[in-house]
């Protein structure tokens, strides 16, 4: 709501090109006089063809990105969506510009900067973040690691909202990811006691031009500017892991050009070591499964060969708490990640991630609930087998497939018969390798449905064959020694199936 308008201090007008050349930004100074206490700044990038992209910064440092063409009002207690509040010191600012998308020739911007002698903006609620522990327990608890409120420019859903939608589909918590701000933060630790069973997770989309992540537990803005003033991805990552977050790469083989500027991550110098998860799907299952899904688990694979202990995740991206009608929207909880927890907080939700204790039901949270131990080892987890027997429980799933993978490659698979199904897998993982195991459910159309995290293996000396989805292997070759010392003159008619 707007307040009477209050006197102008001062109005600047700034208009140039944007060359093609020379980085991502481009910095645009600005003098605040004294006595500001609102700045007004208008810009535009003047063309269908041409996305520019906004932020500003004080001398004490960011005050706000906001991306998009709308206006960006920063007050001393209140300032428009993306913006933070706070002391309007006088001297130089900045606006920062971002070559989001630029034509041949580049692009050109406009920018009007208005200084108020008093606010315009009615003040809303805000609060310091508290750790909340929501419930306790140990449990597989629901949440979607990537929800938008309307404090990213290109979302419009509100914190009850959110809350509402995530209660209505049996989640426990998101994890607000709006675009390079931190904005939201103080806004939703006001939120949060009136929704004392859906928890709001800190975060932020770190939203680059080769990329995009989500920060979990993050409490303030990390510059996401690659390539100015030799910022690097090691750099952001180093910032977040600073701050005792994690970070997810989302939608990291969504390729879809201008239609998602920088979705997919193609940053060559990543520090995996410091990537805690990677979002196999985002969005709608029934658009993007077929199409995003194998790509990023081969990705995933890739990572996981070469070391990397990386979660699988799953995110929903919505943007107007289930409001949407685009053929791309998906509401909160579609997908869903489960994760391993002994309660709902924060933090124990982050050590979840942090040891790889998660399943994502890929349509959503009414997809069948998969479960998988290897003895007394939970997903997660490492172990010791000379044959690993992989026990799996799914609750609701009759009429689909499980089926076992082992270092990226499908082992075996058994029909579902049954709501309350149990099934043992047997696979040798041979002396002295690690393995890593997981399952996945599919549907009669070959469709994913839940995949888990793994659980790692290392192989010993115990002899015994490998498996399919049978009874024991190692029982039936045992049973199959006499009878090979009977027929000395025929060679063994049962092969150990690999």
């Amino acid at each position: 709501m707007l307040l009477p308008l209050a006197a102008v201090l001062s109005m600047m007008h700034y208009e140039a090109d944007v060359p093609t050349s020379g980085g991502d930004y481009v910095d645009v100074e600005f003098v605040v006089p004294a006595g500001t206490r609102e700045i007004q700044i208008r810009h535009t990038d003047g063309s269908e063809a041409v996305i520019l992209d906004w932020g500003v910064w004080s001398p004490e440092g960011f005050r706000g990105w906001g991306g998009g063409t709308e206006d960006a009002v920063i007050g001393i207690e209140q300032s428009s969506r993306s913006y933070l509040p706070g002391p309007i010191t006088p001297g130089t600012w900045i606006v920062a510009i971002g070559k989001a998308k630029l034509d041949a020739a580049g692009g050109h911007y406009a920018i009007d900067v208005i200084c108020r002698d008093d606010v315009t903006l009615a003040v809303r609620p805000k609060a310091t973040y508290e750790p909340r522990v929501l419930a306790t327990g140990r449990r597989w608890y629901k949440g979607d690691f990537h929800v938008h409120s309307a404090e990213s420019g290109d979302a419009n859903a509100s914190f009850d909202q959110i809350a509402t939608l995530a209660r209505s589909r049996g989640l426990d918590f998101v994890n607000l990811s709006d675009h390079n701000t931190s904005s939201h933060l103080a806004l939703a630790a006001a939120a949060q006691p009136a929704h004392a069973d859906v928890l709001f997770l800190r975060g932020a989309e770190i939203t680059t031009y080769a990329g995009h992540g989500n920060a979990v537990g993050l409490a303030s803005y990390v510059d996401h500017r690659i390539g100015f003033r030799g910022r690097t991805i090691e750099g952001v990552l180093g910032d977040v892991a600073a701050q005792g977050a994690l970070f997810i790469v989302n939608h990291p083989t969504l390729d879809l050009g201008d239609n998602c500027l920088g979705c997919a991550w193609l940053h060559p110098t990543t520090p995996w070591d410091q990537v805690a998860g990677l979002e196999i799907l985002t969005g709608p299952w029934n658009l993007v499964e077929r199409v995003f899904t194998p790509r990023a688990l081969e990705m995933w694979d890739g990572l996981l060969a070469d070391g990397h202990r990386i979660a699988a995740i799953g995110g929903s991206d919505d943007h107007r708490a289930g409001t949407g009608t685009g053929l791309t929207d998906s509401p909160i909880g579609s997908p869903t990640t489960l994760v391993l927890a002994d309660e709902l907080s924060e933090a124990a939700i982050m050590e979840g991630i942090r040891r790889g204790r998660t399943i994502v039901q890929l349509r959503g949270p009414d997809d069948p609930l998969v479960e998988m131990t290897v003895g007394d080892a939970q997903i997660g987890d490492e172990t010791t087998a000379g044959i690993a027997e992989v026990a799996v429980r799914i609750t609701g799933g009759a009429g689909t497939f499980v089926q076992l993978w082992r270092d990226g490659e499908k082992r075996a698979q058994v029909a579902v018969t049954s709501d309350a199904f149990r099934h043992t897998f047997e696979d040798e993982p041979g002396a002295g390798q690690q393995r890593r195991y997981r399952v996945e459910l599919i549907n009669d159309a070959n469709n994913r449905l839940v995949v888990t995290s793994h659980i790692y293996v290392t192989g010993t000396d115990a002899g015994g064959g490998c498996c399919d989805g049978g009874a024991g292997t190692g029982t039936l070759l045992a049973a199959l020694v006499p009878l090979a010392l009977l027929v000395r003159r025929r060679r063994l008619a049962f092969p150990v199936r690999r």
